[in-house]
């Protein structure tokens, strides 16, 4: 479902992302942690094209995203065949980013009507479904002001399902909330993996990881570190960096 060959981004002098090589098959759930500045989010920004990579290929589903072949030579692909792309890939990011103008309800169904061209009424019935998914079926005519964050994050999980992507990547989607809250979004993204539901996620969350992963990947400093099932890295972590972490944080 994501493969990614060689990737190298730098931010000016810094470089982020060292010769990334990752692959996740389809139903796969695959976290990823690490210390703050190891290259996490940027690696999930680069798989969906919101950051450009330097060298390296991403392909989704077997398609290349960001490039194509001409005569031989890889080019710039168009915006159009970009986004096409990436309405294929869905992404909780840390900040709930809603649109605050809009309703709960709202937020949910922009992204079929204007992407997708769906007909508005399809639109909301499809809106309501995933509303009801993640548990915020009475709360379609809130306001994100009048959501607590927990809601809030749900609101927008519903909002990138809507787009009924191949994939869910999820950047520190519980980072930004209060402790109390953190589980009732965990708990839609477990039921998620138990649907199948391809996922990466970078989070500190390392109950979840051990809970809810296939695969923990560690990274640090731009690089991966080392990656096995949760019980291999968690109780028998092979790389001394990796060791020094979990240490400080288990």
């Amino acid at each position: 479902m994501i493969l990614v060959e060689n990737l190298n981004k730098s931010f000016g002098k810094l470089h982020v992302l060292k010769d990334i090589n990752l692959h996740v098959k389809p139903g796969e759930v695959v976290v990823i942690i690490g210390p703050s500045g190891s290259g996490k989010s940027t690696l999930l920004r680069c798989i969906n094209y919101l950051e450009k990579p330097d060298s390296g290929n991403v392909y989704i589903d077997g398609e290349m995203i960001g490039k194509r072949e001409v005569n031989g030579k890889l080019v710039d692909d168009s915006l159009k065949n970009i986004n096409r792309l990436r309405s294929q890939i869905g992404m909780v990011f840390q900040k709930f980013n809603l649109f605050p103008h809009m309703t709960a309800l709202g937020n949910v169904i922009e992204g079929p009507i204007t992407v997708k061209k769906m007909p508005k009424e399809q639109a909301i019935e499809k809106g309501r479904y995933f509303l009801k998914k993640v548990g915020l079926a009475d709360k379609e005519d809130s306001y994100p002001s009048q959501l607590s964050g927990g809601q809030q994050q749900r609101v927008a999980i519903a909002r990138a399902l809507a787009m009924e992507p191949k994939l869910m990547l999820f950047d520190e989607p519980t980072s930004a909330l209060d402790p109390e809250l953190v589980g009732e979004v965990l708990s839609v993204m477990l039921d998620l993996a138990k649907e199948g539901m391809t996922m990466v996620v970078v989070t500190h969350e390392m109950g979840f990881a051990r809970e809810v992963a296939d695969r923990v990947i560690f990274m640090n400093e731009g690089r991966i570190i080392e990656e096995g099932t949760p019980e291999q890295i968690f109780l028998n972590p092979q790389n001394e960096r990796t060791k020094a972490f979990l240490s400080k944080i288990l």
